[in-house]
C-alpha cells in the first residue's frame, strides 16, 4: 500500500513537471519581429527592425544585417555597404532597469521569513528588464559587382550562407523549409 502511494505522488510529480519543461517551437525569420525595407533611390535602402521583447541589441543589429543582405538580393545586387549616416551613430542599446518582486504582506509573507520555514532563495532576485523596444536601422547603398563597389562593402550571398541558417534562411535569401516527416510504411 505504501509503494502505491509512493508511485502515485511519483506519477503526479512527472506529469506535472512535463508540462513546464515543453519547449515552444521556435521562431521564424519573419516572426522576430517587424522589419521594413525602404527605397531612398535606385540603390539605396533604409532597412529598418523592431524586434520582439526578448531579443537583445546585439542579436537585433546581427538579425538586421542579414535582412539587409536579403533586400540586396532580392532587389538584384551584390554587394552593400552600410553608410555611416548619423541615424547609426546616434542609436544607443535600450535602456534597463533592475525589478525586484514585490512584498509578501501576512500572513503568506509571515511564513515566508519566519526562520522555521525555509525561505524561497529565487523569491527576492531582482530581474534586468528593458524598459524599450529593440530598434534598429541601417541604410545601405548596394552594388552589383566588385569593380563599382567600396572595399569594405559587405557580400550579401556571403552573409546569407554564414548567418542565413541560423535564422531559418538559405542561400539566396527565401526561408527553408522543413523536410516534411513521412509517415513510416508498413512492408
Amino acid at each position: 500500500m505504501k509503494t502505491w502511494y509512493l508511485s502515485l505522488a511519483l506519477a503526479t510529480a512527472l506529469s506535472l513537471s512535463g508540462c513546464a519543461t515543453t519547449p515552444s517551437k521556435p521562431l521564424s525569420f519573419a516572426e522576430l519581429g517587424q522589419f521594413s525595407a525602404t527605397p531612398l533611390n535606385a540603390q539605396t535602402y533604409r532597412i529598418s527592425f523592431q524586434a520582439t521583447p526578448n531579443i537583445s541589441y546585439g542579436t537585433a543589429e546581427e538579425i538586421t544585417l542579414v535582412k539587409a543582405a536579403q533586400a540586396t538580393l532580392q532587389n538584384g545586387f551584390q554587394l552593400f555597404k552600410v553608410s555611416d549616416d548619423p541615424s547609426n551613430r546616434s542609436q544607443q542599446p535600450p535602456r534597463k532597469a533592475v525589478v525586484y518582486a514585490s512584498p509578501m504582506y501576512p500572513p503568506s509573507g509571515f511564513y515566508r521569513r519566519h526562520p522555521a520555514f525555509w525561505p524561497d532563495p529565487f523569491y527576492d532576485m531582482p530581474q534586468v528588464v528593458s524598459l524599450d523596444p529593440v530598434q534598429v536601422s541601417y541604410t545601405i547603398e548596394c552594388f552589383k559587382n566588385n569593380k563599382a563597389a567600396p572595399h569594405d562593402a559587405f557580400d550579401a550571398s556571403l552573409i546569407l550562407q554564414s548567418l542565413g541558417a541560423k535564422y531559418g534562411l538559405s542561400a539566396t535569401g527565401e526561408p527553408l523549409v522543413p523536410p516534411a516527416a513521412t509517415p513510416p510504411q508498413s512492408k
